[in-house]
Protein backbone atom coordinates (compact mmCIF):
# COMPACT_ATOMS: atom_id res chain seq x y z
CA UNK A 1 0.00 0.00 0.00
CA UNK A 2 0.93 3.54 -0.86
CA UNK A 3 2.07 6.16 1.89
CA UNK A 4 -1.36 8.19 2.05
CA UNK A 5 -0.67 10.06 4.94
CA UNK A 6 1.59 12.81 5.27
CA UNK A 7 4.80 13.26 7.72
CA UNK A 8 5.37 15.98 9.97
CA UNK A 9 8.60 17.25 11.24
CA UNK A 10 9.12 20.23 13.76
CA UNK A 11 10.62 23.51 12.30
CA UNK A 12 10.49 27.66 12.43
CA UNK A 13 7.16 29.33 12.04
CA UNK A 14 5.89 32.81 12.43
CA UNK A 15 2.65 33.80 14.22
CA UNK A 16 0.61 36.63 12.62
CA UNK A 17 2.28 39.19 15.37
CA UNK A 18 5.67 38.37 13.50
CA UNK A 19 6.80 35.78 16.56
CA UNK A 20 8.89 33.21 15.41
CA UNK A 21 8.02 29.62 17.62
CA UNK A 22 8.95 26.37 16.71
CA UNK A 23 5.98 24.31 15.58
CA UNK A 24 4.58 21.13 13.58
CA UNK A 25 4.89 21.49 9.39
CA UNK A 26 4.71 19.05 6.71
CA UNK A 27 7.75 17.64 5.62
CA UNK A 28 6.39 15.35 3.38
CA UNK A 29 2.87 14.80 1.81
CA UNK A 30 1.85 11.97 -0.52
CA UNK A 31 2.61 12.84 -4.16
CA UNK A 32 5.35 15.40 -3.43
CA UNK A 33 8.17 15.91 -5.95
CA UNK A 34 11.29 17.45 -6.29
CA UNK A 35 14.21 18.17 -3.78
CA UNK A 36 14.21 17.72 -0.23
CA UNK A 37 14.64 20.91 1.47
CA UNK A 38 17.12 20.64 3.92
CA UNK A 39 14.55 21.45 7.47
CA UNK A 40 12.05 18.82 5.71
CA UNK A 41 15.01 16.16 6.80
CA UNK A 42 15.38 17.02 10.30
CA UNK A 43 13.94 14.41 13.29
CA UNK A 44 11.84 14.04 15.00
CA UNK A 45 9.36 12.95 12.53
CA UNK A 46 5.44 12.77 13.26
CA UNK A 47 1.88 11.23 11.73
CA UNK A 48 -1.14 12.25 12.95
CA UNK A 49 -4.10 10.25 15.02
CA UNK A 50 -6.66 12.31 15.07
CA UNK A 51 -9.10 9.63 16.70
CA UNK A 52 -9.49 11.80 20.20
CA UNK A 53 -9.04 14.68 18.74
CA UNK A 54 -5.43 15.94 16.92
CA UNK A 55 -2.89 13.64 18.03
CA UNK A 56 0.38 13.33 17.24
CA UNK A 57 2.76 10.07 16.79
CA UNK A 58 6.12 10.41 17.19
CA UNK A 59 8.30 7.98 14.71
CA UNK A 60 11.57 6.82 15.92
CA UNK A 61 12.96 7.93 12.40
CA UNK A 62 16.05 9.70 11.99
CA UNK A 63 16.11 10.56 8.39
CA UNK A 64 12.45 11.18 5.87
CA UNK A 65 13.22 7.91 3.87
CA UNK A 66 13.15 5.94 7.04
CA UNK A 67 10.35 8.02 8.82
CA UNK A 68 8.03 7.05 5.06
CA UNK A 69 8.55 3.32 5.77
CA UNK A 70 7.77 3.57 9.44
CA UNK A 71 4.78 6.02 8.47
CA UNK A 72 3.38 3.53 5.81
CA UNK A 73 3.37 0.72 8.88
CA UNK A 74 1.66 3.54 10.97
CA UNK A 75 -0.96 3.65 8.35
CA UNK A 76 -2.14 0.19 8.08
CA UNK A 77 -2.44 0.30 12.01
CA UNK A 78 -4.80 3.79 11.82
CA UNK A 79 -6.45 2.11 9.03
CA UNK A 80 -7.34 -1.21 10.81
CA UNK A 81 -8.09 0.48 14.28
CA UNK A 82 -10.62 3.27 12.13
CA UNK A 83 -12.76 -0.35 10.87
CA UNK A 84 -13.02 -1.73 14.51
CA UNK A 85 -9.87 -3.71 14.51
CA UNK A 86 -7.87 -4.40 17.62
CA UNK A 87 -4.37 -4.10 16.59
CA UNK A 88 -1.83 -5.67 19.14
CA UNK A 89 1.52 -3.96 19.31
CA UNK A 90 4.44 -5.86 20.42
CA UNK A 91 6.65 -3.62 22.21
CA UNK A 92 10.02 -3.36 20.99
CA UNK A 93 12.11 -3.52 24.45
CA UNK A 94 15.11 -2.14 23.16
CA UNK A 95 13.83 1.20 22.51
CA UNK A 96 12.35 1.38 25.95
CA UNK A 97 15.62 1.02 27.26
CA UNK A 98 17.53 4.00 29.40
CA UNK A 99 20.70 4.24 27.08
CA UNK A 100 18.28 4.32 24.14
CA UNK A 101 15.68 7.13 25.31
CA UNK A 102 18.72 9.09 26.32
CA UNK A 103 20.40 8.77 22.87
CA UNK A 104 16.89 10.32 20.83
CA UNK A 105 16.55 12.51 23.53
CA UNK A 106 19.78 14.12 22.55
CA UNK A 107 19.10 13.20 19.38
CA UNK A 108 15.84 15.58 19.24
CA UNK A 109 17.65 18.37 21.23
CA UNK A 110 21.10 18.47 18.32
CA UNK A 111 17.91 18.88 15.74
CA UNK A 112 16.20 21.76 17.56
CA UNK A 113 18.28 23.18 19.97
CA UNK A 114 21.79 25.07 19.62
CA UNK A 115 25.03 23.13 19.95
CA UNK A 116 25.57 24.76 23.47
CA UNK A 117 22.16 22.86 24.62
CA UNK A 118 22.96 19.69 22.98
CA UNK A 119 26.44 19.59 25.45
CA UNK A 120 25.00 20.99 28.14
CA UNK A 121 22.00 17.53 28.18
CA UNK A 122 24.69 15.61 26.77
CA UNK A 123 26.84 15.97 29.91
CA UNK A 124 24.52 15.71 32.41
CA UNK A 125 22.67 12.05 30.99
CA UNK A 126 26.33 10.86 30.81
CA UNK A 127 26.40 11.74 34.45
CA UNK A 128 23.16 10.30 35.07
CA UNK A 129 23.94 7.03 33.21
CA UNK A 130 27.08 6.54 35.63
CA UNK A 131 25.44 7.36 38.89
CA UNK A 132 21.84 5.07 37.57
CA UNK A 133 22.24 1.65 37.07
CA UNK A 134 18.63 0.57 35.93
CA UNK A 135 18.16 -1.19 32.43
CA UNK A 136 14.72 0.26 31.31
CA UNK A 137 13.36 4.32 31.65
CA UNK A 138 9.97 2.53 33.30
CA UNK A 139 12.57 1.67 36.49
CA UNK A 140 13.80 5.09 37.45
CA UNK A 141 12.29 5.88 40.87
CA UNK A 142 12.53 9.24 43.17
CA UNK A 143 15.62 7.42 44.61
CA UNK A 144 17.63 7.09 41.75
CA UNK A 145 17.25 11.29 41.83
CA UNK A 146 18.34 11.10 45.27
CA UNK A 147 21.29 8.97 44.57
CA UNK A 148 21.88 10.82 41.20
CA UNK A 149 22.15 14.53 43.70
CA UNK A 150 24.96 12.84 46.31
CA UNK A 151 26.37 11.01 43.34
CA UNK A 152 26.82 14.87 41.90
CA UNK A 153 28.36 16.30 45.35
CA UNK A 154 30.56 13.85 45.15
CA UNK A 155 32.00 14.82 42.09
CA UNK A 156 32.99 18.36 43.88
CA UNK A 157 30.98 20.08 41.24
CA UNK A 158 29.74 23.81 41.61
CA UNK A 159 26.47 24.39 43.33
CA UNK A 160 25.26 25.92 40.17
CA UNK A 161 26.67 22.70 37.98
CA UNK A 162 24.86 20.31 40.26
CA UNK A 163 21.64 22.07 40.33
CA UNK A 164 21.24 22.70 36.21
CA UNK A 165 22.67 19.30 35.51
CA UNK A 166 20.06 17.47 38.42
CA UNK A 167 17.07 19.94 36.13
CA UNK A 168 18.46 18.81 32.92
CA UNK A 169 17.97 15.18 34.02
CA UNK A 170 14.33 15.53 35.07
CA UNK A 171 13.40 17.68 31.94
CA UNK A 172 14.76 14.41 29.97
CA UNK A 173 12.35 12.50 32.07
CA UNK A 174 9.80 14.14 31.50
CA UNK A 175 10.29 13.98 27.55
CA UNK A 176 9.91 10.21 28.51
CA UNK A 177 6.41 10.59 30.26
CA UNK A 178 8.03 9.85 33.72
CA UNK A 179 7.28 11.48 36.74
CA UNK A 180 9.26 9.92 39.34
CA UNK A 181 7.92 11.97 42.32
CA UNK A 182 10.86 14.05 42.71
CA UNK A 183 9.69 16.74 45.98
CA UNK A 184 10.55 20.28 46.64
CA UNK A 185 13.17 19.04 49.32
CA UNK A 186 14.97 16.71 46.86
CA UNK A 187 15.79 19.60 44.64
CA UNK A 188 20.06 20.87 45.06
CA UNK A 189 20.51 24.32 46.23
CA UNK A 190 19.67 27.15 43.18
CA UNK A 191 22.77 29.00 43.76
CA UNK A 192 21.70 32.90 42.76
CA UNK A 193 24.72 34.54 41.44
CA UNK A 194 25.05 38.38 42.41
CA UNK A 195 25.06 40.22 38.91
CA UNK A 196 28.81 40.76 38.15
CA UNK A 197 29.74 43.49 35.79
CA UNK A 198 32.76 45.21 33.88
CA UNK A 199 33.77 48.18 35.47
CA UNK A 200 34.64 51.16 33.69
CA UNK A 201 38.28 51.10 34.18
CA UNK A 202 38.31 47.29 33.01
CA UNK A 203 35.84 47.70 29.76
CA UNK A 204 38.96 50.43 29.50
CA UNK A 205 41.78 48.51 30.15
CA UNK A 206 40.45 45.43 27.31
CA UNK A 207 39.60 47.74 24.43
CA UNK A 208 42.60 49.40 24.83
CA UNK A 209 44.52 46.07 24.98
CA UNK A 210 42.66 44.54 21.89
CA UNK A 211 43.29 44.76 18.14
CA UNK A 212 40.84 46.17 15.91
CA UNK A 213 39.44 43.09 15.14
CA UNK A 214 39.00 42.31 18.58
CA UNK A 215 38.04 45.69 19.96
CA UNK A 216 35.19 45.50 17.39
CA UNK A 217 34.17 42.19 18.88
CA UNK A 218 34.39 43.43 22.92
CA UNK A 219 32.25 46.23 21.53
CA UNK A 220 29.43 44.01 19.89
CA UNK A 221 28.86 42.01 23.26
CA UNK A 222 29.19 45.13 25.62
CA UNK A 223 26.52 47.54 23.13
CA UNK A 224 24.07 44.52 22.49
CA UNK A 225 24.03 42.31 25.45
CA UNK A 226 23.80 38.94 23.04
CA UNK A 227 24.62 35.78 24.05
CA UNK A 228 28.08 34.55 23.03
CA UNK A 229 25.75 32.22 20.62
CA UNK A 230 23.93 35.19 18.93
CA UNK A 231 27.42 37.05 18.60
CA UNK A 232 28.81 33.65 17.32
CA UNK A 233 26.34 33.44 14.77
CA UNK A 234 25.77 37.14 13.65
CA UNK A 235 25.77 38.34 9.84
CA UNK A 236 25.63 41.52 8.22
CA UNK A 237 21.95 40.66 7.07
CA UNK A 238 21.71 40.71 10.99
CA UNK A 239 22.46 44.48 10.85
CA UNK A 240 19.22 47.45 10.03
CA UNK A 241 22.51 49.75 9.12
CA UNK A 242 19.37 52.37 8.34
CA UNK A 243 18.35 52.16 11.56
CA UNK A 244 21.28 51.24 13.07
CA UNK A 245 19.38 48.19 14.52
CA UNK A 246 21.32 44.50 15.46
CA UNK A 247 18.88 41.34 14.79
CA UNK A 248 18.86 38.74 16.98
CA UNK A 249 17.12 35.69 15.14
CA UNK A 250 17.60 31.84 14.93
CA UNK A 251 19.68 30.57 12.02
CA UNK A 252 20.56 27.00 10.80
CA UNK A 253 22.44 25.42 13.60
CA UNK A 254 21.26 27.66 15.90
CA UNK A 255 18.54 28.04 17.66
CA UNK A 256 17.68 30.79 20.35
CA UNK A 257 17.13 30.48 23.89
CA UNK A 258 13.33 30.95 23.85
CA UNK A 259 10.79 32.58 20.90
CA UNK A 260 11.28 36.01 23.02
CA UNK A 261 14.58 35.48 22.14
CA UNK A 262 14.58 37.13 18.58
CA UNK A 263 14.72 40.74 19.20
CA UNK A 264 15.53 44.16 17.62
CA UNK A 265 18.21 46.18 19.53
CA UNK A 266 19.56 49.56 18.95
CA UNK A 267 23.06 49.89 19.06
CA UNK A 268 25.16 53.25 18.60
CA UNK A 269 25.58 54.29 14.75
CA UNK A 270 29.48 54.42 15.76
CA UNK A 271 29.44 50.89 16.20
CA UNK A 272 27.18 49.66 13.13
CA UNK A 273 29.47 51.99 10.89
CA UNK A 274 32.65 50.08 12.20
CA UNK A 275 30.73 46.88 10.92
CA UNK A 276 29.84 48.29 7.27
CA UNK A 277 33.13 49.15 7.12
CA UNK A 278 34.81 46.05 7.82
CA UNK A 279 32.20 44.51 5.30
CA UNK A 280 33.21 46.85 3.27
CA UNK A 281 36.86 46.37 3.63
CA UNK A 282 36.59 42.27 3.63
CA UNK A 283 34.75 42.20 0.46
CA UNK A 284 31.47 40.29 2.20
CA UNK A 285 28.39 39.26 1.45
CA UNK A 286 25.11 40.40 3.36
CA UNK A 287 25.36 36.30 4.54
CA UNK A 288 28.79 36.00 5.61
CA UNK A 289 29.28 35.87 9.43
CA UNK A 290 30.84 39.00 10.94
CA UNK A 291 33.09 36.97 13.80
CA UNK A 292 33.81 33.94 11.75
CA UNK A 293 36.85 31.35 13.12
CA UNK A 294 39.90 31.99 11.76
CA UNK A 295 39.83 28.96 9.27
CA UNK A 296 36.23 30.19 8.16
CA UNK A 297 32.46 28.85 10.01
CA UNK A 298 31.13 29.35 13.34
CA UNK A 299 33.62 30.17 15.92
CA UNK A 300 32.69 28.29 18.92
CA UNK A 301 35.14 30.08 20.81
CA UNK A 302 35.06 33.45 21.03
CA UNK A 303 35.85 33.42 24.70
CA UNK A 304 39.18 32.38 23.83
CA UNK A 305 39.26 35.65 22.51
CA UNK A 306 37.93 37.49 25.27
CA UNK A 307 40.17 35.89 27.94
CA UNK A 308 43.22 36.91 25.62
CA UNK A 309 42.58 40.16 25.90
CA UNK A 310 42.07 40.02 29.38
CA UNK A 311 45.24 38.57 29.95
CA UNK A 312 47.38 41.51 27.83
CA UNK A 313 45.22 44.14 30.04
CA UNK A 314 45.59 42.34 33.10
CA UNK A 315 42.52 42.08 33.91
CA UNK A 316 41.87 40.00 36.98
CA UNK A 317 38.63 38.16 38.21
CA UNK A 318 36.20 36.57 36.40
CA UNK A 319 36.16 37.19 32.65
CA UNK A 320 34.17 35.89 30.00
CA UNK A 321 31.97 36.59 27.04
CA UNK A 322 28.56 36.45 29.46
CA UNK A 323 29.95 39.08 31.52
CA UNK A 324 29.55 41.99 28.82
CA UNK A 325 25.54 40.86 28.63
CA UNK A 326 25.55 42.02 32.77
CA UNK A 327 27.38 45.00 31.63
CA UNK A 328 24.90 45.92 29.17
CA UNK A 329 22.24 44.94 31.12
CA UNK A 330 23.29 47.37 33.92
CA UNK A 331 24.45 50.01 32.00
CA UNK A 332 21.14 50.72 30.66
CA UNK A 333 19.19 50.23 34.07
CA UNK A 334 21.45 52.70 35.91
CA UNK A 335 20.76 55.15 32.52
CA UNK A 336 17.48 54.83 33.37
CA UNK A 337 16.07 52.31 30.95
CA UNK A 338 13.19 50.73 32.64
CA UNK A 339 12.47 46.60 33.78
CA UNK A 340 10.37 46.28 30.32
CA UNK A 341 12.63 47.89 27.67
CA UNK A 342 15.87 46.18 29.44
CA UNK A 343 13.58 42.36 29.08
CA UNK A 344 13.10 43.74 25.42
CA UNK A 345 16.72 44.23 24.63
CA UNK A 346 17.79 40.99 26.24
CA UNK A 347 14.92 38.58 25.68
CA UNK A 348 13.92 37.91 28.80
CA UNK A 349 10.37 36.51 29.57
CA UNK A 350 10.52 36.48 33.34
CA UNK A 351 11.14 39.48 35.09
CA UNK A 352 13.24 38.52 38.23
CA UNK A 353 16.42 38.17 37.07
CA UNK A 354 16.44 42.11 35.70
CA UNK A 355 14.73 43.11 38.84
CA UNK A 356 17.76 41.86 40.56
CA UNK A 357 20.09 44.10 38.39
CA UNK A 358 17.56 47.00 38.93
CA UNK A 359 17.99 46.38 42.90
CA UNK A 360 21.93 46.23 42.92
CA UNK A 361 21.78 49.26 40.84
CA UNK A 362 19.71 50.84 43.38
CA UNK A 363 21.67 50.40 46.22
CA UNK A 364 24.81 51.84 44.72
CA UNK A 365 23.17 54.97 43.79
CA UNK A 366 24.80 57.61 46.01
CA UNK A 367 21.65 59.33 47.13
CA UNK A 368 20.16 56.28 48.07
CA UNK A 369 23.22 55.05 50.23
CA UNK A 370 23.14 58.43 51.82
CA UNK A 371 19.59 57.69 52.37
CA UNK A 372 19.89 54.66 54.03
CA UNK A 373 22.97 55.87 56.09
CA UNK A 374 21.89 59.07 57.27
CA UNK A 375 20.09 57.74 60.44
CA UNK A 376 23.35 56.36 61.86
CA UNK A 377 25.45 59.62 61.63
CA UNK A 378 24.34 60.55 65.01
CA UNK A 379 25.94 57.76 66.12
CA UNK A 380 29.70 58.84 64.52
CA UNK A 381 32.64 59.61 66.55
CA UNK A 382 30.83 58.14 69.93
CA UNK A 383 33.46 57.46 72.11
CA UNK A 384 36.38 58.32 70.11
Amino acid sequence: MALEISIYNRQEKTSENGKTYIGYVVAYQPGQRGAIPAAADVPPFYVRDQRGGTQWIRLEAQTLAEAKVEAEKQQHVLRAVAKGVEVITVPDENRERLRAKAAAYLSEVEANKSLATWRAYNRSLELFMQSCKRLNIAEVKREDLLAFKTFLKREELGERTIYNTFLNVTIFLKWCGRNVGVKKNDWPAKPEREPEEYHADEIEKLLKAATKSERLLLNAFLNTGFRDGEISHLTYADIDHRHSMWIARPKNGHNLKTTESQRRVPVGEWLTKKVMEKKAADDRKDSDLIFPAPKGGVDEHLIRIVKRVADRAKVEGRVDDHKFRSTAITIWLRDGRTVPEVMAYVGHVNPATILRYAAKVNRAREENRRRVTKPFEVFNGIGD
